[in-house]
């Protein structure tokens, strides 16, 4: 190839310094990569209805219908293309398909989603209460053990507290 003459041709350093050539100019700059744009998304598992409760993916543990803020491109648009997840915002209609559509659950994994399912829909504390007390054949029917309750208590508790605080503000 000639030599740069002005014809309007772009050269990248290593074709205009020649093979085994340091090419003229500032030596390039060592250390960090330029930070690449940082970006956020809420990723929520969703279960069909025989699905577990919580599953281990992509190094992250998302448990169902519950939003998880992921920064990771990749991981993002790899859960933009898997059915079982969504991307951005994630409201109670999108955690519940119609009553028709799901049946009861039949294991402990089952009722733990079947409650993250029902409880975004909770209008009020009472509610709660009472379609937790309603459930509870259906807790022993499906094998919950202490570690379901456990867990399904850390989740309730929040939503619990923020609907008496409401019903006290209202």
């Amino acid at each position: 190839m000639a030599e740069n003459d002005n014809d309007g041709d772009l050269l990248n350093d290593e074709q205009s310094a020649g093979a085994g050539q340091q090419a003229e100019g500032p030596a390039p700059k060592r250390g960090r990569p330029p930070k690449a744009k940082e970006v956020s998304e809420q990723v929520t598992y969703r279960p069909g209805p025989e699905g577990p409760a919580s599953i281990k993916w992509r190094g992250h543990t998302f448990h169902a219908n519950v939003p998880k803020t992921i920064t990771s491109a990749e991981h993002i648009e790899a859960a933009r293309l898997n059915r079982f997840f969504k991307v951005g915002d994630f409201g109670a209609a999108d955690a519940v398909p119609s009553r028709d559509e799901v049946p009861l659950p039949k294991t402990s994994d089952q009722y733990r989603a079947h409650v993250v399912a029902w409880m975004p829909k909770m209008s009020s504390a009472a509610e709660m209460d009472a379609k937790w007390m309603s459930e509870e054949p259906l807790r022993l029917a499906c094998g919950v053990g202490s570690d379901d309750l456990e867990w399904l208590q850390s989740l309730m508790a929040p939503k619990h507290a923020e609907l008496r605080k409401a019903a006290m503000a209202g």
